[in-house]
């Protein structure tokens, strides 16, 4: 294929790429023309580039010559041996190589290794100095890399035909954000699934690994068998280290941007990554910024051209992406089904899942989202420990700290200790109250009657005046005397004491009946 021819044909293809996928081939059929060969080879390169498997996804024209492109038509490997491994089934075809389903062919040491696996092939053609140095170094990579929550390395070699191959494990697996969807997951069970992503890519990064194409359809959900019938245990893997960079290697930047067009996903690249200039550990975490945004509001921060760099380039630079809880209440407010979608999908209502997100979720994806990679998170174990300081309800690192932030979330840590408290002391100021009045209520009982008491004494008293010597000259006082100056008296002397009076009028009738 001559130099114009290709550049033609890269260029057809760079166009029909920038359109939705529905709109790509219709396209081609018009530029191209009456020259069929040319839109069979634009629409071969189009299919190879959208029919992508996790470990491919790094791009389809990424160091792409002309003899390779002659092949991209080639029949598929399927029901072929590759060294002592069976092809089952294509998975996946990106531009540098092709992943099939594969079994071991040797029952002997079949128990050596998965039943199946994962086996990605250089294509016929591709062996080109990049390609193969790309090739080898993703294969370096994952040897080294032994987690749990990544894709393993089983094995590697060499065909009869000189084309390269690594086998990995076999990952059957759903999208994290599909998952989450599918299986209608709280925020919290989206959290701690990321959460796992994270430990994935910190252990990357440990081995000086920087993944740069983070992305849902490179983070698998798989559900694990268990014992008990309904339960799921969902298992994280991280996926596709194609386009990866090991951290000590000088030369891996100008290699990987050497065809003019730099290796990412623009939709969950950096800005760094768009601006086309040198990476670190922090594009990793801005990537799972981007991963959080979307699995907490439903939406991406930003909806970049992914056929203009230029343009994403100066948004990125220009724009600061809004807070998931402002787009989850525009979203549910409009009255449209995807507002609906969004929080049905996460097990709630919109006003809850609004608040859920204010604050502290809000914070932790900002923060990892800026634009300079020096405001980020210093470290993946950064975002992760705010994400569980958040979970367990302790104050995030992103946030201003203040006392009310901190006595907010002591309440909301213990809750029910809180609650416990508050109710114990309103128990305790309402019995103090009611003690409180029913003493106050008896002292002034107490106080009437010695008032009372002090009354009668003194009316007593001003009676027994008339039998004073004094008083008396000598005559003799009877009790009816004294008793009829003692009614004579309870008029004037008791007027202001009507209890007082009435008592001692109920006495005085008594004696003057016994009388």
């Amino acid at each position: 294929m001559d130099a114009l021819r290709w550049n033609r044909l890269y260029a057809l293809f760079e166009e029909a790429c920038a359109l939705p996928e529905a709109e790509r081939l219709p396209y081609l059929r018009d530029a191209c023309g009456d020259d069929t060969a040319l839109f069979d080879e634009a629409a071969a390169l189009v299919a190879a580039d959208t029919d992508t498997h996790g470990l491919l996804d790094g791009g389809a024209l990424d160091a792409v010559t002309g003899d390779a492109l002659a092949l991209l038509g080639d029949l598929s490997l399927e029901g072929t041996q590759v060294g002592p491994y069976h092809l089952v089934r294509l998975l996946g075809t990106g531009g540098m190589g092709d992943v099939y389903l594969a079994e071991r062919a040797s029952p002997d040491e079949q128990a050596q290794f998965e039943q199946q696996v994962a086996l990605k092939l250089v294509k016929p053609g591709m062996d080109s100095r990049q390609v193969l140095r790309r090739f080898q170094q993703e294969r370096q990579i994952l040897a080294r890399l032994q987690h749990p929550h990544i894709a393993r390395l089983l094995d590697g070699g060499v065909t009869e035909r000189g084309q390269p191959y690594f086998v990995m494990e076999y990952v059957e697996g759903v999208p994290i954000d599909a998952y989450c969807d599918t299986h209608r997951l709280t925020v919290d069970e989206r959290l701690a699934l990321f959460q796992d992503a994270c430990r994935a890519v910190l252990y990357a990064h440990s081995q000086l690994v920087v993944h740069r194409d983070l992305k849902p359809s490179n983070i698998l959900v798989t559900e694990n068998a268990s014992g008990e019938p309904g339960l799921r245990k969902p298992t994280v893997k991280l996926l596709d280290f194609g386009i990866a960079k090991v951290l000590t290697d000088e030369d891996d930047a100008t290699a990987l941007t050497r065809t003019g067009k730099a290796v990412m996903t623009p939709a969950y690249a950096s800005p760094e990554q768009v601006r086309g200039e040198p990476v670190g550990t922090g594009t990793d975490i801005y990537s799972l910024g981007v991963v959080l945004y979307e699995l907490l509001a439903g939406q991406r921060p930003y909806a970049l051209p992914e056929h203009d760099r230029l343009a994403a380039a100066q948004m990125l630079a220009e724009q600061e992406p809004e807070p998931p809880s402002t787009v989850v209440r525009r979203a549910t407010t409009g009255g449209d089904t995807t507002g609906s979608q969004i929080t049905d999908a996460r097990r709630t209502q919109p006003e809850r899942l609004r608040r859920r997100l204010t604050g502290d979720l809000d914070v932790i994806c900002l923060t990892a989202l800026r634009t300079e990679p020096e405001r980020r998170y210093p470290t993946v174990a950064a975002l992760l420990d705010d994400v569980r300081r958040h979970l367990t309800g302790l104050p995030v690192t992103a946030r201003r700290d203040t006392a009310t932030y901190r006595l907010g979330k002591f309440v909301q840590r213990h809750r029910v200790g809180v609650i416990a408290t508050v109710v114990v002391g309103v128990l305790f100021a309402a019995l103090a109250s009611f003690y409180t009045v029913q003493l106050a209520a008896e002292r002034d009982r107490a106080q009437a009657e010695a008032a009372k008491a002090t009354e009668i004494a003194a009316f007593l008293e001003g009676i027994f005046e008339v039998a004073d010597p004094s008083v008396a000259q000598g005559d003799t006082v009877t009790a009816r005397a004294l008793l009829d100056e003692g009614a004579a008296r309870i008029e004037t002397d008791l007027a202001g004491e009507p209890e007082v009076q009435a008592q001692m009028m109920t006495v005085m009738g008594n004696v003057y009946r016994s009388l």
